[in-house]
């Protein structure tokens, strides 16, 4: 590693790897890699640490090294992040499975003053197929059961999963909110016998449907009959937000500001 980033990226993840959580504020931006967060949210530097100190506790011998990282367009540090480790602690409500785990995901990194802004560049199927390795998520034959572990995934996480990027995109539908909980137990178009991994309430008129992954994916049949592209999560405690017209996730955080906007609490 000649280039001074690479050894100052490589030495830093050593200390994390050692047990030296600190690294990670020396290493990550507030910024993220395409994204400034505003005031109201939190920063590359927080999000990516809490993740961090999560994964580390649940695998106290988990590692972050770079591969082939090298300069490309822009200046960009472009290449391979391997990540292993054997989970012996739980991660989010999912109990250790006490395997050996590694990953290689792509990653990209630019220089953010005296830190670094990182992409991961993992597609949804790669990104599931790591959290159905950890348990977070059902095989694929059994996405349309309920989870195996049920766990409220970070908000944040599912922003990026299923639209790749840290940012909210832009959505004209969040001004058409009129409701923004519900108590529904049960999907509303499905017979008493039937089964979902979740349900979706639409932020337009309040009508609850089954998950996407369900088998008969009630919420996004709403949305195709009436026009009504806003649902949230009303699994436990999630509340984030999806909008199928924008292809578009906001977190909890928007949902709360709806609801306070509509003199209603959460």
């Amino acid at each position: 590693m000649s280039d001074p980033r690479l050894v100052r990226i490589g030495e830093l993840l050593e200390r994390f790897s050692d047990g030296d959580l600190t690294a990670v504020d020396e290493l990550i931006a507030p910024e993220y890699f395409v994204h400034v967060p505003a005031d109201d949210e939190p920063t590359a530097t927080q999000v990516y640490g809490a993740f961090a100190g999560q994964l580390k506790a649940a695998a106290p011998d988990l590692r972050i090294d770079v591969l082939d990282l090298a300069p490309g367009p822009d200046d960009v540090l472009a290449g391979e992040a391997s990540i292993s480790g054997t989970w012996t602690g739980d991660l989010w409500g999912v109990p250790p499975s006490g395997q050996h785990y590694e990953f290689h995901v792509p990653l990209r990194v630019r220089s953010a003053g005296d830190k670094f802004a990182f992409e991961v560049g993992l597609d949804t199927p790669g990104a599931l197929l790591i959290l159905r390795s950890l348990g977070l998520v059902n095989p694929p034959d059994q996405m349309h059961l309920p989870s195996l572990h049920p766990v409220v995934l970070d908000d944040f996480l599912v922003k990026v999963l299923f639209t790749g990027q840290a940012g909210d995109k832009e959505c004209s539908h969040l001004a058409d909110v009129a409701v923004v909980r519900s108590d529904a137990t049960t999907c509303d178009d499905c017979a008493p016998d039937e089964i979902w991994p979740a349900l979706r309430m639409c932020l337009i008129c309040g009508h609850v449907g089954c998950c996407d992954t369900s088998t008969n994916k009630h919420a996004k049949a709403h949305w195709e009959g009436t026009g009504h592209p806003l649902i949230r999560s009303i699994r436990m405690d999630e509340g984030w937000i999806w909008c199928y017209e924008d292809n578009a996730v906001f977190q909890k955080r928007t949902l709360i500001g709806l609801a306070e906007g509509l003199g209603e609490t959460l």
